[in-house]
């Protein structure tokens, strides 16, 4: 019998998502086949420290951690951080240069990605239809917050999306539906960081699907289509994502086989435009006839309610098999 494969799982991370990652990493850690594996889970603590198991917790700063993982011997790391710091390419960086193979998106990729503003400009150039948006700082806001008040009116209108560009899980995120709504809520989400962006509200059919990308012959593939209902909240945010029983996640989703179709090829093409590899998730809303996309997350939650491993099992793929499917990928 071959030996064993070492795979580490990296969860945790200094983002905003610090719970979901956990979540998500101890998900992935749990399904893995010990008769193929054996598994190192390692938390990055908010701070930025590396836990590694054993009896005694030893909080490792940057460059402590490097030479103990690299001692570790890992056939892959499996990365399960998500937002910026996990997501956003730098661990990605520093595992090119270490050259440990990793799950996912490589370093361009996955900074391109994240950065809403940029992704929707490549996924705009690329033939793929986007929501009308507007883009300020911080600065520009102090400066004279009235004139980009106008500017949002008159441009996108009340209800809008307003959200920092770099942050996953729906966190720093809010639908102002007036003018004092906006004006209460851009300093919030500045909070996030110094850039917002600014959407017209789209209101419609929540869609969104999953694509794997697992070996160069095959190339990237669409899962099944998923449809989001929230039950109370009215946006798929934070709390309808992760709190059992708050959304209605139907897989495969109850649509037309030409909106399936449209809604899985820009999947891939959003996949495939982005330069992702492994798996990624689009976000998407049909909304006056027209299908727009929203985002893609290149490392989607992996959580026991998230929706990638939703729309693998309506593929026929259980858990264990998708992360299995995945550290082969990256190995390969």
């Amino acid at each position: 019998m071959a030996s064993k494969k070492h795979i580490v799982v990296l969860m945790g991370g200094m983002s905003a998502e610090y719970e979901v990652s956990m979540r998500s990493g101890a998900q992935v850690a749990k399904h893995f086949d010990r008769d193929c594996y054996t598994v190192t889970p390692i938390e990055i603590t908010r701070e930025g420290e590396w836990i590694f198991p054993g009896r005694d917790r030893e909080y490792l700063d940057i460059a402590e951690a490097v030479p103990r993982l690299r001692a570790l011997h890992p056939d892959c790391i499996f990365i399960a951080l998500h937002g910026p710091f996990g997501e956003d390419g730098r661990m990605q960086g520093l595992l090119d240069l270490m050259g440990i193979p990793y799950t996912g998106s490589g370093c361009s990729s996955s900074g391109l990605a994240i950065d809403k503003i940029r992704a929707k400009a490549v996924a705009e150039h690329g033939g793929i239809r986007v929501a009308d948006h507007v883009v300020f700082q911080r600065r520009e806001w102090d400066a004279d917050r009235t004139a980009i008040t106008r500017l949002v009116s008159e441009s996108i209108g009340f209800p809008c999306v307003i959200k920092n560009p770099t942050q996953g899980s729906s966190l720093g995120m809010a639908i102002p539906q007036t003018v004092d709504d906006f004006e209460k809520a851009v300093p919030e989400i500045l909070h996030f960081g110094g850039t917002i962006l600014a959407e017209r509200y789209l209101s419609g059919l929540e869609l969104t699907c999953g694509v794997l990308d697992l070996d160069e012959e095959r190339g990237a593939f669409a899962l099944p289509v998923t449809e989001i209902r929230p039950v109370k909240a009215k946006f798929f945010d934070y709390t309808a994502k992760y709190t059992p029983g708050a959304t209605k996640e139907i897989t495969p989703a109850q649509i037309d086989d030409s909106l399936r179709d449209r809604t899985q090829a820009m999947a891939v093409r959003a996949h495939e435009l982005m330069g992702c590899r492994g798996f990624s998730r689009s976000d998407m809303i049909f909304s006056g006839g027209e299908l727009y996309w929203l985002e893609i997350n290149t490392i989607p939650g992996m959580t026991e309610t998230s929706l990638i491993p939703q729309m693998a099992a309506a593929a026929g793929m259980s858990f264990t098999e998708l992360v299995g499917a995945l550290v082969e990928a990256a190995m390969a």
